[in-house]
């Protein structure tokens, strides 16, 4: 929704905010109906143990990873998911090879497993930053073939994965500069979000135009037919949330995932249920 269609108007400024109200009720009672929808499909994957999920979300800073990962999954079981946030490699993480500490992190089967940032890091934020790879021994300067391996070992071990049983699930969640430019400036001036706030964000969103290219290259090399990218708009984040939630509907059911049967009880089983239903105990 474009709000500014909304703010131009001057003939009914009360009529519009209204509008603008219902169409914001209206999104928040849409995700309340597919929070639970996916719960249940969640709860179907942890109760059966038979399929693995690992959702990736990848963004520039400020693009509203964390609160999508909040708000979109709020009513599942927080036994059944678990939320990996990758930062800065550390030095013992560098001195493995480039996926070592995802590959550690992705889901067990029963388990959804969230990955905010991944393994894509190392062909994005190292793209931009090539120096970087010293740390992991790398010879510079580095060329396209270097790249290009590392695009083939990211869908050589996504094809692993999935021929393994686990489904894949990858958001690009697409901020505009503008749009994060004003996030930036809300965490710097609402108390309750300086923690988030970092001068490195505003150094790193003036290299914005070699991470769109960045992306774009990861994009072209990664999408694949079997693990596709979905690039998810987000400069409103209701509707952001909405179109994930949708999508995560949409791939969880094509598991047609299952409660498992209930286990058949001899006759002593059968004798204490009874005194159970008929209150006896």
């Amino acid at each position: 929704m474009n709000l500014s269609n909304f703010k131009s108007s001057k003939n009914k400024p009360r009529a519009c905010q209204q509008d603008i109200q219902n169409r914001y009720l209206h999104k928040k009672v849409k995700l309340k109906k597919l929070q639970k929808e996916i719960a249940i499909l969640q709860e179907k994957i942890q109760a059966s143990e038979f399929h693995s999920v690992l959702i990736l979300f990848q963004a520039m800073d400020a693009a509203g990873k964390d609160s999508t990962i909040r708000n979109v999954f709020r009513q599942c079981d927080i036994a059944g998911i678990n939320s990996v946030s990758f930062k800065q490699p550390s030095k013992a993480e560098s001195a493995h090879d480039f996926i070592w500490r995802c590959h550690k992190e992705t889901p067990k089967r029963g388990e959804i497993t969230l990955f905010n940032r991944s393994y894509y890091e190392e062909v994005l934020v190292v793209k931009v930053h090539p120096e970087w790879l010293s740390s992991q021994k790398v010879e510079q300067p580095v060329n396209q073939n270097f790249w290009d391996k590392r695009y083939q070992s990211i869908n050589d071990f996504e094809r692993h994965l999935a021929e393994s049983g686990t489904k894949i699930i990858k958001f690009m969640l697409d901020v505009s500069q503008q749009e994060q430019h004003k996030r930036l400036i809300r965490r710097y001036t609402t108390q309750s979000k300086q923690w988030k706030f970092s001068t490195g964000d505003i150094k790193e969103s003036k290299l914005w135009t070699k991470y769109q290219s960045a992306f774009d290259d990861l994009l072209q090399h990664t999408s694949t037919q079997n693990n596709p990218w979905y690039v998810i708009p987000a400069d409103d984040k209701k509707l952001m949330r909405l179109l994930v939630s949708e999508i995560i509907i949409k791939e969880l059911k094509s598991l047609n995932p299952q409660f498992p049967k209930m286990d058949s009880f001899d006759v002593k089983d059968l004798k204490l249920i009874d005194e159970l239903v008929s209150g006896k105990i």
